[in-house]
């Protein structure tokens, strides 16, 4: 997509990168535009519904071939050695440090032995060349998109709306033009044919897609997956994970992955842990934001009803979740689950990772947990380590430093959310 929304709350992601003076110079740059003043959806309904926005609800639009030059600026000034034009040629190193040889335009070849290398090669990411597989995806996705020249209707309104063929997103650049694109699926571009199936769904829209004219599109791949790799090699971005367009959220995703990774990375060139250490924490670390983000965009998908025998919404309504069972106050008596493990938490500390005692179960594929809000985990394991009753939790909380400030009800409410968890078994009292 030419174009890439950031939410205003990532104004904290560029603020710890050193980049809040982009947001808030007063000369924008010609790339950064902010977003647009009011935002409409026309979904699980027919009615096209705009609401104004505030400032504070905006939001920025970045144009990807300037931020692109910008930050191959920063890297530079950074002291990085920026080669452009050039790729790596045959697999990388599956242990993540080795030869890789890079190859130009003109033929020639360099083979440079890495201490540690990092791949970013988006959503192409693929075997022989990286060994990776698919572990988690949703339903198959195209993006078909054009840029519509002299836009003179809805010029300052971002618009999403469901049709029968996907969901339509209309984006004001900022500069006169606008985004306009088709989320659909790519077998019913292949029967019915590119041209065909754009222009069904744009005489669909209700929003100022309705008035395009332009049947010239590009279709670029969009699907959500999450890939795994059981080597040392690191990967950062999309080459792990691709999160759904429909969470617009992908730039600061793909920012906040960069920082892991060079985090990670650091930790390994340090000696502070291996890359086959660093590379499972960064697959845990993935694993749990595609999650949260497929969570998100599946929930969305399921509140378009109007369409229940298009094939693009059935595949989305058809994914099953498993459904996460309510925490309920726990009233027993408490212990930890004999599947809970001690485990290190690596979390940021300047410019590398450090370990926190954390915990999680056994059978667990995600990140190990050191807090619950505030409170630390090894201080609620010491808690419950005994079995006393939940009459006897409080009085014995008070004496704990890391509890003392819990009232019973928010120090209830967390236990509850272990026992929901299987982080801690509930037994009678009885018992």
């Amino acid at each position: 997509m030419p174009v890439e929304t950031v939410v205003p709350g990532a104004s904290r992601t560029f603020e710890r990168l050193g980049w809040s003076p982009l947001l808030e110079d007063p000369t924008p740059h010609p790339f950064l535009h902010p977003g647009p003043s009011r935002r409409g959806r026309c979904w699980g309904s027919s009615m096209l519904d705009i609401q104004p926005l505030d400032r504070s609800q905006r939001g920025w639009r970045f144009l990807r071939p300037g931020l692109d030059h910008w930050l191959q600026e920063q890297a530079v000034q950074a002291g990085v050695e920026l080669r452009k034009h050039t790729r790596a040629s045959g697999p990388l190193p599956s242990s993540g440090q080795g030869p890789v040889t890079l190859s130009t335009p003109d033929r020639s070849s360099v083979t440079v032995d890495a201490k540690l290398v990092i791949a970013a090669t988006g959503r192409s990411s693929a075997p022989p060349f990286l060994p990776v597989e698919i572990e988690e995806r949703l339903p198959e996705t195209i993006a078909l998109s054009t840029i519509v020249e002299d836009v003179t209707e809805e010029t300052d309104v971002s618009i999403i709306e469901a049709v029968v063929q996907g969901w339509i997103w209309w984006l004001p650049l900022g500069d006169g033009r606008a985004s306009l694109a088709l989320l659909c699926d790519p077998s019913e571009v292949k029967a019915l044919g590119r041209a065909a199936i754009w222009k069904r769904a744009i005489q669909s829209a209700q929003g100022p897609a309705r008035n395009c004219s332009t049947a010239s599109t590009r279709g670029t791949p969009a699907t959500a997956r999450l890939n795994s790799i059981s080597t040392g090699l690191l990967l950062a971005g999309d080459a792990i994970s691709a999160i759904d367009p429909l969470s617009s959220q992908g730039l600061e995703k793909a920012l906040v992955s960069a920082e892991a990774t060079a985090l990670a990375a650091r930790t390994v060139l340090l000696g502070d842990a291996s890359a086959a250490t660093m590379g499972d924490h960064r697959q845990r670390w993935e694993r749990g934001l595609f999650r949260i983000h497929r969570q998100r965009a599946l929930d969305l998908y399921r509140s378009e009803t109007r369409f229940p025998e298009a094939p693009f919404w059935q595949a989305r309504h058809a994914v099953v979740e498993s459904k996460q069972t309510e925490a309920n106050l726990p009233a027993g008596l408490l212990c930890p689950s004999p599947q809970l493990q001690r485990h290190p938490r690596w979390v940021a500390a300047g410019d590398r990772l450090v370990r926190r005692d954390g915990y999680r179960l056994a059978t667990s594929d995600e990140e190990s947990i050191d807090h619950f809000g505030s409170v630390p985990t090894a201080a609620l394991i010491e808690l419950v380590g005994d079995q006393l009753p939940m009459s006897q939790l409080h009085p014995r909380a008070s004496r704990i430093a890391p509890l003392i400030q819990q009232s019973p009800a928010t120090l209830t409410t967390i236990l509850g959310e272990m026992c929901r968890l299987g982080w801690l078994v509930e037994k009678s009292s009885t018992t």
